[in-house]
């Protein structure tokens, strides 16, 4: 990599990574938005966490057995 090429991303880097918390306010302002919009696409790439707790679910599974064995279900 040429010289210029890796102070333009170490200090792509640090804009992104810390400058708002020193740069003046319109720097600071595109700083931060240009992070939160990397955050996002790297959040992208992981699962969707909808999903139901599996022990809920195994409560559920459970209490349903019981419910069998006792003779109080289908």
């Amino acid at each position: 990599m040429k010289p210029v090429g890796a102070i333009v991303l170490v200090l792509g880097l640090i804009f992104v990574g810390i400058g708002d918390s020193f740069l003046p306010k319109p720097l600071s302002t595109a700083s931060k938005n240009a992070r939160t919009y990397v955050n996002n696409i790297f959040l992208s790439f992981t699962p969707d966490t909808d999903f139901e707790k599996p022990s809920k679910q195994r409560e559920q599974q459970i209490d349903d057995l019981e419910k069998k064995v006792n003779g109080q279900g289908d």
